[in-house]
């Protein structure tokens, strides 16, 4: 087929202005960009003196020595916690363990015995006193009962009862138509702690706390050993209890120098005590210490035989009960600094627990509570606290070395500082003073240790899980020179 002239002219010009329109929207690449040279400008050195470099951190002399001291295989598997602080209460060094709680065991008394010295204070006594629930009449006639009301004294001793009924006798009472009672109130907590070992309360070191002790709630045994270990102990005496209290010895005869093996086992209030272990042969009368079940019951008994002694009848009717009291006659105890001075240097569990519950009354909340807020007060912040008791007895009891150290540094800088410091136990030729605290596998110091350059620091160390056969106290000595 031919195609008319006419579009073959229109295809053509067509062609033709296609390319023409591609030639000319080709996109050309920009031009170069030249920089226009920048000027230079003199750099001026810095006006003054070059400041030194930051020196690189070194280990502080007290860090090595507890890094090295702390690699002593008798302390493998043990958890040591250590700090130091300087005189402002800042600590210079803690050990990673130092901020994490621990048991003080009886280094924990620092916390009631400082806090004592400001609650209660130094002038504090504990007061027995036997009261009438009515006032006897011209002829000696005491129509009513005898109270002696506890005042929660520890060192109450059979001697001071003796006095206190001397002085009735004296007061010219010759008849009592009612009863010796005893009013307990001053204490409301229980005598023992449920966080004590069964093994622990009925031994000396584990007496409870009564609203009324005597001769510091303790008891004395006496065995006569078989002449052959293994052959029953004879059970010869056991004093001061209450009249029915009942022993059971299953008490054998050990080796030659085996020392004290007894356990002596009671409940508080109870009757029976229970009696097991070995004594050492070949000794004669050997005696060992145990904790009266139930020392306000022998207390009253002891204050109705000296009465009875003194030629006071006692009827014992069951009288009405009565709210009147007529104080008779009153003891008090030493002033406090002596009571504590005593409780740190033999670390007496008893006194502590006192004075802890001393501290609830007088602050008329939970002891526990009292001392955690007293402290607080101060300045402590403390993390991982659980304040079971007053003395460290309980194992349960934990708290962070860093705490009981701040603990302390403000009691030594408080009001009483001075005679709190002079109550502690001297070591290091004077350079320390400190309360130890022990129990099997743990072992802890806290106190104040004087440098070379007189300068006072608080330090606490704290050892959980050491071996028993370890003998930490040459050790602890050795850190303690070790910083100093």
């Amino acid at each position: 087929m031919r195609i008319p002239a006419v579009l073959k002219g229109l295809l053509l010009v067509s062609g033709w202005a296609l390319a023409g329109w591609l030639f000319l929207s080709r996109t050309e690449p920009p031009p170069p960009v030249v920089e226009a040279p920048r000027p230079e400008v003199p750099v001026e050195p810095p006006k003054g003196p070059v400041p030194a470099k930051e020196p690189v951190p070194t280990e502080s002399p007290i860090s090595a020595a507890f890094q090295k001291w702390s690699e002593d295989p008798a302390l493998a598997g043990a958890l040591v916690g250590f700090c130091v602080l300087d005189e402002f209460g800042k600590p210079i060094f803690t050990s990673s363990l130092a901020e994490h709680a621990l048991c003080p065991a009886s280094a924990l008394k620092t916390v009631t015995t400082a806090a004592a010295f400001e609650i209660l204070g130094p002038g504090f006594q504990f007061e027995t006193s036997v009261a009438a629930s009515s006032a006897p009449d011209a002829n000696g006639l005491l129509n009513g009962d005898l109270i002696l009301i506890g005042g929660g004294d520890p060192t109450l001793t059979s001697e001071d009862i003796a006095a206190l009924a001397d002085t009735i006798a004296k007061a010219g009472i010759k008849r009592i138509s009612g009863r010796i009672l005893t009013d307990l109130t001053v204490f409301p907590q229980p005598p023992v702690s449920d966080h004590w070992n069964w093994g622990d309360i009925g031994n000396a070191y584990g007496a409870g706390a009564y609203g009324l002790n005597v001769d510091h709630n303790r008891l004395s045994v006496t065995f006569a050993p078989a002449a052959k270990p293994g052959a029953p102990a004879t059970l010869q005496d056991i004093a001061p209890v209450a009249r029915d209290t009942r022993p059971v010895s299953r008490v054998t005869t050990g080796d030659p120098g085996s020392g004290d093996g007894v356990m002596i086992y009671s409940e508080p209030d109870g009757r029976r005590i229970t009696l097991t272990g070995t004594v050492p042969a070949g000794e004669k009368d050997f005696t060992v210490g145990g904790a009266i079940p139930d020392p306000p019951t022998l207390a009253a008994e002891l204050l109705e035989t000296r009465l009875k002694s003194s030629g006071i009848k006692i009827e014992g009717k069951t009288l009405p009960a009565s709210s009147d009291r007529k104080i008779l006659a009153v003891h008090r105890s030493a002033l406090l600094p002596e009571i504590i001075d005593h409780l740190h240097r033999v670390s007496d569990n008893l006194e502590a627990q006192c004075l802890f519950y001393a501290i609830g009354k007088m602050k008329d909340a939970d002891p526990a509570a009292a001392l955690k807020t007293f402290w607080q007060e101060k300045g402590v912040t403390f993390s991982g606290l659980r304040l079971i008791d007053g003395s460290g007895l309980a194992r349960a009891t934990m708290i962070r070395p860093l705490d009981l150290a701040l603990v302390n540094h403000h009691a030594r800088r408080g009001p009483h500082g001075n005679r709190f410091k002079q109550s502690l136990s001297t070591y290091l030729d004077g350079a320390v003073r400190s309360k130890l605290g022990a129990m099997s596998g743990v072992k802890t110091d806290v106190g104040f240790l004087t440098t070379q350059d007189g300068r006072e620091l608080t330090y606490c160390l704290m050892a959980n899980g050491l071996d028993p056969a370890v003998n930490f106290w040459p050790l602890r000595e050795q850190l303690l020179r070790a910083i100093r």
